[in-house]
């Protein structure tokens, strides 16, 4: 109790000082009474007094102070081996959530974020916490990191990605919307996620049918067959390479990883009539398709890379209008 009015008497301090519009003196007391927190060794407490302060500053859209503090927070999570609980995750998405309107300080704390919980479970992180980030990063239109995390997100990622990867195509005025789906879709398989691969799908085409009504249509007579990629589409011209994604998904599904079966000649055969489609990218999906042949098909391959690496190397940023190709240096026409 005692603890909780000594932080409730700082955060007053702090309060004056920003109502009179002190917010340097505000920012740099609060760290100083931070930093004597964890001198002390009294880590908890100087953990809720960042966090506390850190929604106080936001209040008057004084940005980079509230990086500052959340990275500090953030930092004793790290140092002190803080575990991943939902209590201690909801402070930092508080904090992101209001820091997402600011653009330039938004990376450094998400990066570290995701840190503290790869240091703690290992692999590529906290699963909630790419989700979250992938959602920001989607809202903000900053669809390439936005897909890097929900690769690695939960199960509710997938089909939100399938999604956004139509507004993408949208925004770049793509003339084959399959460019995108297959960013999703291939790499899903690759990572050995193919229920994800089909949410992702789903999602994608459910939004491709919405926005391009005359293009999409659904295949009656297969409506009664039993998949996990759905309803079977017919998608015509100029959207070629959507049918491919679309074929691949029903070829892995019936596939039961003999290297001599019917649906691996069926695999090979999409290889040899779609891969060179992809144009300045065909090497590269090449390489996710060496990875699905691995997996679904029982064909070896020899990789020089870890998967994960392969995989998110994979694909040059596809184009986009004038307003924001300034710094794209590939295409994916």
């Amino acid at each position: 109790m005692a603890s909780n009015s000594r932080i409730e008497r700082f955060l007053n301090s702090l309060r004056e000082n920003l109502t009179e519009g002190n917010y340097y003196e505000g920012h740099q007391e609060l760290r100083a009474i931070a930093s004597r927190f964890v001198k002390q060794k009294k880590h908890d407490r100087a953990i809720e007094f960042l966090y506390l302060g850190a929604l106080e500053l936001c209040q008057y859209n004084q940005w980079g102070s509230v990086a500052d503090l959340a990275s500090f927070m953030i930092n004793i999570y790290i140092d002190e081996k803080v575990p991943v609980t939902p209590e201690n995750k909801e402070r930092v998405f508080d904090i992101l959530e209001k820091l997402s309107q600011a653009t330039e300080y938004y990376p450094r704390v998400y990066e570290s974020a995701i840190q503290w919980t790869i240091g703690e479970i290992g692999g590529v992180g906290d699963s909630q916490m790419h989700h979250f980030v992938g959602c920001v990063m989607r809202n903000k239109g900053r669809y390439k990191e936005a897909e890097q995390h929900f690769l690695v997100g939960t199960a509710d990622s997938p089909q939100i990605l399938g999604n956004m990867l139509v507004e993408w195509a949208v925004r770049t005025d793509a003339k084959d919307y399959g460019m995108f789906v297959a960013r999703g879709v291939l790499k899903y398989l690759a990572l050995g996620w193919y229920e994800a691969a089909c949410f992702c799908w789903r999602g994608f085409i459910a939004r491709m049918a919405a926005v391009l009504p005359n293009v999409v249509s659904e295949r009656s007579e297969n409506a009664s067959l039993p998949s996990k990629v759905g309803p079977v589409y017919y998608v015509s011209s100029p959207h070629e390479l959507v049918n491919f994604v679309q074929l691949l998904l029903l070829t892995v599904e019936r596939s039961d990883g003999n290297a001599a079966s019917d649906a691996t000649r069926i695999f090979d055969s999409l290889r040899r009539k779609y891969e060179a489609s992809f144009g300045v990218n065909s090497a590269t999906v090449g390489k996710l398709m060496d990875l699905i042949a691995e997996k679904y098909f029982g064909v070896v391959v020899q990789h020089q890379q870890s998967l994960f690496d392969i995989v998110n190397s994979l694909f040059a940023a596809p184009p986009s209008r004038a307003a924001i190709t300034n710094d794209i240096d590939e295409d994916m026409d």
